[in-house]
């Protein structure tokens, strides 16, 4: 493992003319687009959206994974489900090919300042004073691993995320937390030093809520999973930023059967 530090220039999702163009470090292990790729980007487009109308603060997200998506250009489409004063809900679709590939909901609520409330608590670890993660050994292609810098505190159980380059020109920490909290159930598998006996585990969907927007750039996730000889699983994690606990997020898991020569 390395203390690698080096930023990648560039967005890993770019904007062409009414499209999406994404770059090869939008990968995912299967050589479609990276599942927290697509989160992040379908929430980052309506966060965008949410602070041009002044809709407050996005607190909630749940993204299904429909069918996957190929490493090509796209379109999106955005619909308001509900504009209130307190509540907004919205939702975004990922169009490839002429096919529906995502599509996500997003719960936004404008803030009322309640004085007297308590601090946050501290977060766990010092991503800073940790190692990272060297990925040339495993990955000798771009992906989206390519485009973060991870570290991990095994005492905590926990691992540190944060991009060497955004995934789009826009500034959206909701959308770039929901991208990193989908590596927790790889990060299960490292913690834990071991693997579901199965042939892959890609996840259906993912939800994030949080209780405030991340500050600084490091994401801090402490999973967990649960396996079942269904052939589903579940992966929960706390996430936090370097001041302390800020949310939650869920993904249901298919796990696939081994290859029959494996």
């Amino acid at each position: 493992m390395t203390n690698s530090t080096e930023k990648t220039n560039g967005p890993v999702v770019e904007r062409a003319g009414d499209k999406w163009q994404p770059t090869a470090h939008a990968m995912g292990p299967f050589g479609g687009l990276h599942g927290g790729v697509v989160s992040g980007l379908l929430t980052g487009e309506l966060e965008a959206m949410g602070l041009d109308k002044g809709w407050g603060q996005p607190v909630s997200a749940t993204a299904y994974l429909v069918r996957p998506a190929p490493l090509e250009e796209f379109e999106t489409q955005t619909e308001i489900v509900r504009e209130g004063a307190r509540l907004t809900v919205v939702e975004n679709s990922l169009i490839a090919g002429g096919k529906l590939r995502s599509k996500v909901s997003m719960a936004f609520l404008n803030d009322v300042p309640v004085p007297g409330m308590e601090p946050y608590p501290d977060a766990p670890s010092d991503p800073d004073a940790l190692t990272g993660w060297d990925f040339s050994p495993v990955f000798n292609t771009k992906t989206y691993l390519s485009a973060v810098e991870v570290r991990d505190d095994k005492a905590a159980r926990m691992v540190w995320v944060r991009p060497k380059q955004p995934l789009t020109a826009a500034s959206t920490p909701f959308a770039q937390t929901i991208a990193i909290a989908d590596y927790a159930t790889l990060f299960v598998t490292y913690l834990d030093g071991n693997r579901p006996k199965a042939g892959g585990w890609p996840n259906a969907d993912i939800s994030l809520h949080l209780s405030r927007l991340p500050e600084g750039e490091w994401i801090g996730v402490r999973p967990r999973s649960s396996w079942h000889p269904t052939g589903t699983g579940f992966t929960e994690a706390e996430i936090f930023d370097a001041r302390g606990w800020i949310g939650r997020s869920g993904q249901s898991v298919a796990l696939l059967p081994m290859p029959e020569d494996a």
